[in-house]
């Protein structure tokens, strides 16, 4: 049966493309078996037992060896991923989970910003002593914050909008705010946080700092229970004079915005691969359903209404893929579109994100509707994928930034 994916595998090492293969088989042999009840593991992390969770993430990262893939080469690590070999690995897992994978690749997140614009030596030793271990050591963007939301990632505001605050004292810094929604915030053994500098003016007034989670403090609330992308979990954290070493601060000045700024456009970017991973696992199933499902004894796929419906569904999916390729390879070539802080990246990453994820949201919605009361029951399996793929759309700064990003550049608008 015919795989929909317009990867562009020219571009794709072999090797990598074995690794997705062999995720590939794990999401089928075990993943997928369990996409019925993944649901109900909304609080997984409270509970005393162990569960199937703990297992998926552990031999996700560790017998997988995708956290070891996080470190570049030069610190010990396996990553030499470009950004669309990336997006290939990133796709692979989201077929079978969302919320798998938006927890899943959270570390290469944190990574990506300590290695931008220039590596931070100091702390990659640090990261590379974390993640290349035997155990599974997830991590958590703390960026979001209560009063303003994706205010935070809006560079326009030149970081006037972050209120939670570090203050230098001594060889430490002491942090205070509270931060909430970031993925993997309970169960994460480090945070990476963005405060506004105590004192200091644009670029200054930007900082990102590497917290341990057993820092004194910090404290975690309880998971909320979203629609979808249960098992990625998302509540608040509070950090009350939290210090840390002056050495767990990323980067100064300048290069602590373009970090932040690349921070932005890497997640955009590389986030869109959730929804064409939720696309992709939503055509297997519709697929599936019209071949074998009949009206007046013949398949539903041979029926002309049917067909001009399965038409769009395909001319979404194709336009989804070209323009999250198309990004990606962008990204991988700044010496001709500049580096991922650069403000046409950022805004190419923006609209990528929106473009593919309203697509991704029409082939469910319009895969629900062909399936009928099969689309909203469980056992349709298109249900979940219709919630999951509406987070999808608003995760990583929200659909108006990323408008607002695009206006910005292209038509000047200045007083947004």
């Amino acid at each position: 049966m015919k795989e929909f994916s317009l990867r562009p595998d020219h571009l794709i090492r072999d090797e990598v493309k074995s690794y997705c293969e062999t995720l590939k088989r794990w999401v089928n042999e075990r993943v997928l078996p369990h996409e019925d009840v993944l649901d109900d593991y909304w609080d997984w992390t409270e509970r005393p037992e162990h569960t199937l969770i703990h297992d998926l993430f552990k031999e996700l990262w560790i017998d997988l060896g995708l956290q070891k893939a996080f470190i570049p080469r030069e610190y010990g690590g396996e990553g030499d991923w470009s950004t669309v070999e990336n997006g290939a690995v990133i796709v692979e897992v989201a077929r079978g989970d969302f919320g798998l994978a938006c927890t899943g690749f959270l570390q290469s997140w944190v990574v990506a910003s300590v290695m931008l614009p220039k590596p931070n030596d100091y702390l990659m030793k640090q990261l590379a002593e974390w993640l290349l271990g035997s155990e599974p050591f997830p991590m958590c963007n703390a960026i979001t914050e209560p009063h303003g939301g994706g205010n935070v990632e809006d560079p326009r505001l030149k970081g006037s909008a972050i209120r939670t605050r570090a203050k230098r004292e001594g060889d430490t810094w002491v942090i205070n705010g509270h931060k909430l929604w970031p993925s993997a915030f309970r169960e994460a053994k480090a945070f990476l946080v963005i405060c506004s500098i105590e004192g200091e003016q644009f670029p200054n007034n930007i900082g990102q700092f590497i917290v341990p989670a057993d820092t004194p403090g910090l404290t975690t609330g309880k998971p909320y229970k979203k629609m979808g992308a249960a098992i990625d979990t998302c509540g608040d954290i509070w950090f009350e004079n939290v210090k840390v070493p002056k050495e767990n601060k990323l980067h100064e000045g300048e290069d602590e915005v373009k970090s932040l700024i690349a921070k932005e456009t890497i997640g955009r970017a590389c986030s869109t691969a959730f929804a064409i991973g939720i696309m992709r696992r939503g055509f297997e199933i519709l697929r599936s359903y019209v071949e074998n499902r009949e009206i007046g004894g013949k398949p539903m796929k041979e029926h002309g209404v049917i067909v001009h419906e399965l038409g769009q569904i395909v001319t979404d999916m194709v336009t989804a893929e070209s323009v999250f390729w198309n990004t990606l390879i962008r990204l991988d070539h700044p010496e001709v579109y500049g580096p991922p802080w650069d403000h046409g990246q950022l805004v190419a990453a923006s609209i990528c994100q929106n473009v593919a994820t309203e697509c991704a949201f029409k082939v469910i919605n319009r895969a629900l509707e062909l399936m009928g009361s099969y689309g909203y029951a469980k056992e349709g399996k298109i249900e979940k994928l219709f919630r999951d793929v509406k987070i999808s759309q608003i995760v990583v700064g929200g659909q108006m930034l990323r408008l607002l990003e695009g206006a910005r550049y292209y038509f000047g608008t200045e007083t947004i």
